[in-house]
């Protein structure tokens, strides 16, 4: 399991690239330059023994920055990339990427998708880029990190990352809360549109279904619910409320249906604590039922190890 207090990650973005107080390397520059071919290149170098603590910061030929293979985007709105495209070519690269050094000479991109595509098509063959050393975990959770702050991802790349990020690294939805600074119903619950049909998964990556209206949708009890109330909303364009009505004349979602008892909500409470995941009390008079979640393999060892008191 990481070790959640040693992360650089809760300070976000920012622990990445120095400050402009903080002390540089020979390859930092005052000021960026474009060329009429496009090459930019580093101005007023400091002194060569000068130490950079926030990383080396330098000019690097395009050809060797290779994308993040951990970045969540999958696609990139062409109107935006090509904004951007026109403001590298007139003013350069304002921000430099983050990344990491690879075996010959080469680079591999954590920080700054965009900015490297629409350099290369504005057609510069050398980019400003900060060095930094992360770990494989750490890359992906930048390019998370990054991405959620600019609202980049749409919902159902987002929670293909999550799950990609749980997965990966065998972590529980409470660690990904406290290191990617986002509150743990949030990941979950967008973690459930994966459960959604392939149909609406599309409508919600192609904007046509909001996400707020998918994650009602996906507690319809069966699939053919789901995508007939997903028809619906599109075809008569409905508001969450209005939705919310039609959902209660077909007999409400699975969640709408729970019944829970005011004298349960503090027991259901403390064993979400106790446990680090989601937890719900079914029950009708004396009978019901403790419904425990578990995300992958090691959760649900964790989760049997406090119930049977084997926890460390």
């Amino acid at each position: 399991m990481p070790n959640l207090k040693t992360s650089s990650l809760g300070r976000g973005l920012s622990s990445l690239i120095p400050s402009k107080g903080a002390p540089q390397n020979d390859n930092v520059v005052s000021n960026e330059r474009p060329l009429e071919e496009g090459v930019l290149v580093p101005v007023s170098p400091a002194p060569p023994e000068r130490q950079n603590v926030g990383g080396e910061l330098k000019y690097v030929p395009i050809h060797l920055v290779s994308a993040n293979p951990h970045q969540p985007r999958s696609s990139f709105a062409e109107e935006s990339l090509e904004e951007m495209t026109r403001s590298v070519k007139e003013q350069g690269i304002l921000q430099p990427l983050v990344v990491t050094a690879q075996d010959g000479g080469r680079y591999e991109l954590v920080v700054g998708e965009r900015r490297l595509r629409a350099a290369k098509r504005a057609g510069l063959n050398a980019v400003p880029v900060i060095v930094r050393e992360a770990s494989e975990q750490q890359k992906l959770e930048l390019a998370l990190i990054e991405n959620i702050m600019r609202e980049d991802l749409n919902p159902i790349e987002l929670a293909l990352a999550y799950q990609k990020y749980l997965d990966e690294f065998e972590l529980t939805h409470e660690d990904a809360s406290h290191r990617l600074g986002k509150s743990r119903s949030g990941i979950s619950n967008t973690m459930r549109l994966l459960q959604l049909p392939e149909e609406i998964k599309q409508a919600v990556r192609e904007g046509r279904l909001s996400d707020a209206h998918a994650k009602i949708i996906v507690g319809l009890p069966t699939v053919e619910q789901q995508l007939d109330m997903y028809r619906r909303v599109v075809e008569r364009g409905l508001s969450i409320n209005r939705m919310r009505v039609e959902i209660q004349k077909m007999g409400g979602t699975k969640e709408a249906r729970l019944k829970i008892y005011p004298q349960d909500e503090e027991l259901q409470k403390k064993l979400r604590q106790y446990l680090g995941t989601r937890v719900s009390i079914q029950r009708s008079g004396y009978k019901g039922k403790i419904i425990i979640d578990f995300f992958n393999y090691d959760e649900m060892v964790e989760i049997a190890n406090k119930v049977l008191g084997e926890s460390k």
